[in-house]
C-alpha cells in the first residue's frame, strides 16, 4: 500500500495537527452496470466486464483483444460481488470486480491502466430553446433524452458530466450569447467557481430533421488565466447519441492524459513539493490524493518543515504522466513563485 510508508511519520506529527476523514470515491471504474432485461446472467456479466475493461483502460477497442476474451472465460475468479437493482424503474445487473486482477489482465495485455483522475467537465449547454441548461434541468430528467445519453456515458466510460447551477450568479456571470460567441475567458471566470479545469461550451439545436451539437472542450489554466481548447467537434444524430459521442470523446481525450501504461523496468523517482500544508488533516488528505493517482507506485515524505511538504515519488508511468495528474487536482496549484517543475501550493 502506498500510504504504508506514512504511518510512523503521521504517529510522530499526530500531536501537532487534528485530523478529519476521507471521503471516498463516488464511482468505481471496477463496477459494471447494465440493463438485466432480455440476458442471461452469464452474457450480463461478460457484458459487465467489458464494460469494466472499457472503463479502467480508457481504450474502447480493447474488447476485441484476445485476452478479454480468455478472461471472459474465468470471470468467477475476478468478480468480488453481483446483484441486481433497479434504477429508475429498470433492473439492472451490479458487478464488481477484483481491481487487481483487472489491472494485471491489463498490464499482460499492454493496455494502459486509468485511475482515479477523471475529471468532471463543466457543460455550459445551450438548448434548442436557446436557454442555458441547468444541472436541476439534468437532474430532475427535463429532457430525458439528454439525461440518458449522460447517464450512459457514464456507465460505459466512468467519468461524470456536470452542469451550473444557472442561478443569479451564473445569470449574471454568463449569457446564451457567451457561449454561442465561445467568449472562452467570460465562461472560464464564472467555471472557476466551480473548482473546473476542464469545461465545455456547447450548442444544441434540430438541423435537417436531426440534432446537431457543436461543442468544445477548454482547458483553463487559473494562474495564467489562459485557456486551450482540446477538442472541437460536431455531432449529429439523435439526441441521446450525440451527447453521448461528446462524453466518449472526451473519455478519449482523459484517457490520453491520465492513463498509465506500466513501466515493468526500473522505476524512476521524482521529487515533489508542496507548500501551505498546515494541519495533519491536509496532510492525509494530500496522501489520499497521491495514494489514488494510478502514476504513482509508492511516496514518502522526506521532510515536513512549518508547512511546506517535500515527497519523493516513485512512479509507474511517466513524469509527464505524474504532472497532468497533479494538475488535474482541484486541491494542488501550481507555485508560480518558481519556474521549476512539480511546486505546488495546497488549496485551503
Amino acid at each position: 500500500m502506498k500510504n504504508n510508508v506514512l504511518i510512523t511519520f503521521l504517529l510522530v506529527v499526530s500531536v501537532l495537527f487534528s485530523a478529519h476523514s476521507i471521503a471516498l470515491p463516488q464511482i468505481s471504474a471496477y463496477q459494471g452496470l447494465v440493463v438485466a432485461e432480455g440476458n442471461s446472467e452469464d452474457q450480463l456479466r461478460e457484458q459487465a466486464l467489458q464494460q469494466v475493461l472499457v472503463k479502467v483502460s480508457g481504450n474502447k477497442s480493447v474488447t476485441d483483444l484476445d485476452g478479454t476474451k480468455l478472461l471472459a472465460k474465468d470471470i468467477p475468479s475476478i468478480l468480488s460481488q453481483f446483484g441486481y437493482q433497479n434504477i429508475e424503474g429498470e433492473r439492472y445487473y451490479s458487478a464488481l470486480f477484483d481491481k487487481q486482477r483487472i489491472n494485471q489482465a491489463l498490464i499482460s495485455m499492454q493496455q494502459p491502466i486509468w485511475g482515479e483522475t477523471r475529471p468532471n467537465p463543466l457543460i455550459w449547454l445551450v438548448n434548442e430553446n436557446r436557454q442555458l441548461t441547468s444541472d436541476n434541468m439534468v437532474n430532475s430528467h427535463q429532457d430525458n433524452s439528454l439525461t440518458i445519453g449522460l447517464e450512459q456515458a457514464q456507465l460505459d466510460r466512468g467519468i461524470t458530466a456536470s452542469f451550473p447551477l444557472i442561478d443569479l450568479d451564473d445569470s449574471l456571470a454568463v449569457s446564451v450569447s457567451d457561449v454561442s460567441g465561445r467568449f472562452y475567458q467570460t465562461v472560464a471566470e464564472a467555471s472557476t467557481r466551480y473548482d473546473a479545469e476542464y469545461f465545455v461550451l456547447a450548442n444544441l439545436n434540430r438541423a435537417g430533421g436531426q440534432w446537431q451539437l457543436k461543442w468544445e472542450l477548454v482547458k483553463y489554466n487559473a494562474q495564467n488565466k489562459q485557456s486551450q481548447v482540446v477538442i472541437k467537434q460536431t455531432s449529429k444524430g439523435e439526441k441521446s447519441d450525440v451527447t453521448g459521442e461528446m462524453m466518449g470523446d472526451i473519455a478519449d481525450y482523459y484517457a490520453r492524459q491520465f492513463a498509465i501504461l506500466e513501466n515493468n523496468g526500473a522505476r524512476s523517482t521524482q521529487a515533489v513539493n508542496i507548500n501551505n500544508v498546515d494541519s495533519l488533516a491536509e496532510l492525509m488528505a494530500l496522501s489520499n490524493i497521491l495514494n489514488n493517482l494510478n502514476a504513482v507506485e509508492s511516496f514518502e515524505i522526506v521532510s515536513l518543515s512549518d508547512t511546506k511538504a517535500e515527497l519523493l515519488v516513485t512512479l509507474r508511468g511517466s513524469v509527464t504522466s505524474l504532472e497532468n495528474a497533479l494538475n488535474a487536482q482541484p486541491k494542488l496549484q501550481r507555485d508560480l513563485m518558481t519556474s521549476a517543475p512539480f511546486y505546488y501550493i495546497w488549496r485551503q
